[in-house]
C-alpha cells in the first residue's frame, strides 16, 4: 500500500507542486504564497504559520480554512494534490488587511489560528489537520493556494520509518596510458559534497584507483588530499568495489573470472592500505547485473547490495513496501538488496522547500502509523535536493516514529514478504551490458597480461618497476574507455617490454677451435638496460653435447656478462651451436645467435675405430707376406736339378730380389 502510494506520488508530483509549491515560476504567476515556517504539532501554544508573499500587489487578501483531521496516507496525498473545497469544520476566516499580520517591513506575514475555539478543537482532534491558505484579489478570485498540515498526534508508536543514504564520489579515471591525470582538489570536493552535513553514515562509492593516483609521488598535492579524504570518510561506509570502475557483467561474459577476482582484491587491498579501512561487503549493483553476476559478486564477498527501481519488477517493488528484497543468484542463494527510492527523491523537488518538507513529514509520520514493522527509505545524496531534505530531517527531531539509519542496518531488517506471507525472492531485471566491444579488447589485454607476466619473471623481485605497468593494464578495463583507448593502454605494455628486451644482445664469436674432447665454451651477452634481468640461455647442436643441460638460468647484470657453457664434442670436425636467450618462462625471445666450433681432438670412439682398423691392416700385411714367402719357397724347391742335371740351383738373394 505504501509503495503504491509513493509510486503515485511520482506521477502527480508536478501537479502537486503546481498547486502548492510550483515546479516552475511560470506555472504560478506573479502572485504566490511560500511557506517559511509553521507550528508542526498542536500543543498548548498557539498555532501559527509564517508565509512569504514575494510579489504582493495592492488589493490582496487571504482566506484561511482549517479542515477535519485525516489519518490515512492516501488521503493526505489527495489533499496535497487536490486542496479541499468542502465547508471547513474547524475554522474559516479572511484577513482583509494583510498589513496587520506583516512581519517587519518585508514580505513575511504571520498567520495565527484563533485559540479560543480553534485551538481547543485542534488539540482534541488527532490526525493531520489540513490548513488551506488562498491568496485572493478584490473579486475573491483565487490567485494561489497553499495547503499544509498541523498535526495532532497520538502517542501510540507502532513502527519506525528511517532514512538511509548512499552517495557517489566517483572521480574520472586517473591512470592514463602514459601518465596520471587527476586534480586532487576535485577528488576531495567530490567526497566532501557527498558527506558534508550528512545526517547519518553514508555508503560512499568511489574507485580505489583514485586513492592509488593520489598516493603516487608524481601527483602534486596528492598525499595532502589523501589525508583529507581519510578524515572526511571517518564514520561513513565504504562499499565493496573493484580497483577501477568496470562493467562486471560485460567482463564476466569474457570468461575470465580470475581477473575480476584479482580486481576486487586489489580494490580491497588499496582501501585497507591507504585509508586504513576495510570495505563493507555491500555494493552498488549495475543495471545489467544478472543472476550469474550476483553469484560472482557473492564469490568476492558480497552480502548485500543497492539497486535501482528499474532492476526490480513492479509487482515485487509494490510488495516490498520499503523493506529489503531477497535477490536470487544463479545458484538459488539470496542476497538482500535495498532499492534507491527515486520516487521519494522526486517528491522533494519544488520551489517551496519548507512546504515540501512539511508535506513529506506528514506523509511519513502517518505511514509509520499504518505499518507493523520498521521500514527504510534509501536516498542518493548525489541526486537528491538537499534543501528540503535538511528541513525534513530537522522535523524528525519532533517524533520517535521517523529517524535515520545506515545502509547496513537497513539491510539487516526483516525482508519483504509477498501477498502469501512468504519471503519475497526475485531475480534482478537486467539490461544488456553497456560494453559490447570487449571481445577484441579482451584478447589484446590477455596477450598484454601474458607479456607482462613474462616480463615480471625477468625482473623479479623488482616489483616496484612493475606496479605502474600492472595499473595500466588493469585501468584498461575501466568502463570509461572504449576499444581504441584500451588498445592504446595495451600497447604501452608491449612498447615498454620491447624497449627493454631489445637491449639484450648476444655477442657472437666467428669460430672456436677445441683441442680436446670437452671444454668450456665462453659466451658474452650485453645488457644495455639499467636493470638486472633473469633469463634462460638455451643451447642446441647436432654434433655437441651439453653435460649441464641445454638450458642455463642466469642473471644479466647491466653491461657485459661473460660466462661459460660446458660442451662435449661428439666427433671431430666442424659443428654449429645455436644460442637463444629468453625470459625464464620461455615466452619472450630476447636475442639469439650461433657459434661455429671446430674440434681437432679424436674422440674415444674414433680412437677405437682407428686402432681396430690398424690391427686389421697389420694382420692383412702379415698374412700376405707369409703367404708370399711360402709360395717362393715352394717354387725354389721344385726348380733344383737332380744329380743328372748339370744346372746350378737359384740363389736366395736372387729370389729375394725377384
Amino acid at each position: 500500500m505504501i509503495r503504491r502510494f509513493t509510486l503515485l506520488l511520482v506521477a502527480v508530483v508536478a501537479v502537486a507542486f503546481g498547486i502548492t509549491g510550483g515546479s516552475a515560476s511560470a506555472q504560478r504567476g506573479p502572485d504566490r504564497i511560500d511557506l517559511v515556517s509553521q507550528t508542526t504539532f498542536v500543543s498548548e501554544a498557539e498555532v501559527s504559520l509564517t508565509v512569504r508573499l514575494p510579489n504582493l500587489q495592492p488589493g490582496r487578501h487571504m482566506q484561511i480554512r482549517v479542515f477535519r483531521p485525516i489519518n490515512e496516507p492516501e488521503r493526505i496525498l489527495d489533499t496535497i494534490t487536490n486542496p479541499p473545497t468542502e465547508t471547513p469544520e474547524i475554522a474559516n476566516f479572511v484577513i482583509e488587511d494583510l498589513s496587520e499580520i506583516a512581519v517587519g517591513s518585508g514580505d513575511l506575514f504571520m498567520i495565527t489560528l484563533p485559540d479560543d475555539e480553534v485551538g481547543e478543537m485542534l488539540r482534541r482532534s488527532p490526525g493531520a489537520i489540513p490548513v488551506r491558505i488562498d491568496l485572493t484579489d478584490e473579486d475573491q478570485a483565487i490567485l494561489d493556494t497553499l495547503v499544509t498540515f498541523v498535526i495532532a498526534e497520538d502517542t501510540t508508536l507502532s513502527a519506525r520509518i528511517d532514512l538511509g543514504f548512499v552517495a557517489d564520489a566517483q572521480s574520472p579515471l586517473a591512470r592514463r596510458a602514459d601518465s596520471i591525470e587527476l586534480d586532487p582538489a576535485d577528488a576531495v570536493d567530490r567526497v566532501a559534497d557527498a558527506v558534508n552535513n550528512a545526517p547519518a553514515p553514508v555508503l560512499i562509492s568511489f574507485a580505489p584507483e583514485t586513492l592509488t593516483a593520489l598516493a603516487d609521488p608524481t601527483t602534486d598535492g596528492g598525499q595532502r588530499a589523501l589525508d583529507q579524504i581519510r578524515r572526511l570518510l571517518d564514520g561513513h561506509l565504504i562499499p565493496l568495489s573493484p580497483w577501477v570502475s568496470i562493467d562486471e557483467e560485460a567482463w564476466r561474459l569474457t570468461g575470465d573470472p580470475e581477473r575480476l577476482i584479482r580486481l576486487f582484491a586489489q580494490g580491497r587491498e588499496v582501501t585497507e592500505k591507504l585509508l586504513g579501512r576495510t570495505p563493507m561487503p555491500i555494493a552498488r549493483i549495475d543495471a545489467d547485473t544478472t543472476a550469474d553476476t550476483v553469484a560472482f559478486l557473492r564469490s568476492v564477498g558480497l552480502t548485500g547490495g543497492v539497486v535501482e527501481p528499474s532492476q526490480i519488477d513492479d509487482v515485487a517493488l509494490t510488495q516490498a513496501d520499503r523493506r529489503p528484497i531477497e535477490v536470487l543468484d544463479a545458484n538459488g542463494i539470496t542476497v538482500p538488496v535495498l532499492v534507491v527510492d527515486r520516487a521519494f527523491e522526486a517528491s522533494l523537488i519544488g520551489e517551496d522547500p519548507e512546504l515540501i518538507a512539511q508535506h513529506r513529514f506528514t506523509e511519513l509520520l502517518f505511514e509509520a502509523k499504518t505499518v507493523s514493522t520498521d521500514r527504510g527509505i534509501l536516498l542518493d545524496l548525489s541526486t537528491v535536493d538537499r534543501v528540503p531534505l535538511v528541513l525534513l530531517i530537522d522535523l524528525f527531531e519532533t517524533t520517535d516514529r521517523l529517524g535515520l539509519s545506515s545502509v547496513d542496518d537497513l539491510l539487516a531488517r526483516p525482508p519483504a514478504r509477498d501477498d502469501t506471507g512468504s519471503v519475497l525472492r526475485v531475480e534482478l531485471l537486467a539490461t544488456p551490458p553497456s560494453s559490447t566491444d570487449l571481445a577484441a579488447s579482451d584478447l589484446r589485454l590477455r596477450l598484454a597480461e601474458a607479456v607482462l607476466d613474462s616480463y615480471a619473471a625477468m625482473l623479479a623481485p623488482a616489483e616496484g618497476l612493475l606496479a605502474p605497468l600492472r595499473d595500466i593494464l588493469t585501468a584498461a578495463m575501466s568502463d570509461e574507455l572504449d576499444a581504441d583507448s584500451r588498445r592504446i593502454f595495451a600497447d604501452v605494455i608491449f612498447d615498454v617490454v620491447a624497449d627493454v628486451t631489445a637491449q639484450v644482445e648476444l655477442i657472437e664469436a666467428s669460430r672456436i677451435t677445441l683441442a680436446s674432447q670437452t671444454a668450456a665454451l665462453p659466451v658474452a651477452i650485453h645488457n644495455g638496460a639499467n636493470l638486472a634481468m633473469n633469463v634462460t640461455v638455451k643451447t642446441t647442436s647436432e654434433k655437441l653435447r651439453f653435460p649441464d643441460g641445454e638450458e642455463l638460468q642466469i642473471t644479466l647484470e647491466p653491461g657485459l656478462n661473460e660466462f661459460e657453457i660446458p660442451i662435449e664434442a661428439v666427433t671431430s670436425g666442424d659443428a654449429r651451436m645455436f644460442i637463444t636467450v629468453t625470459s625464464p618462462d620461455g615466452h619472450l625471445d630476447l636475442t639469439d645467435g650461433s657459434v661455429n666450433v671446430r674440434s681437432t681432438a679424436i674422440s674415444g670412439l674414433g680412437l677405437t675405430v682407428s686402432l681396430v682398423s690398424l690391427a686389421v691392416l697389420l694382420t692383412w700385411w702379415l698374412r700376405t707376406i707369409l703367404r708370399v714367402r711360402r709360395s717362393r719357397r715352394a717354387a725354389t724347391v721344385s726348380s733344383t736339378p737332380s744329380a743328372d742335371d748339370g744346372n746350378p740351383a737359384v740363389s736366395v738373394n736372387e729370389e729375394s730380389t725377384s
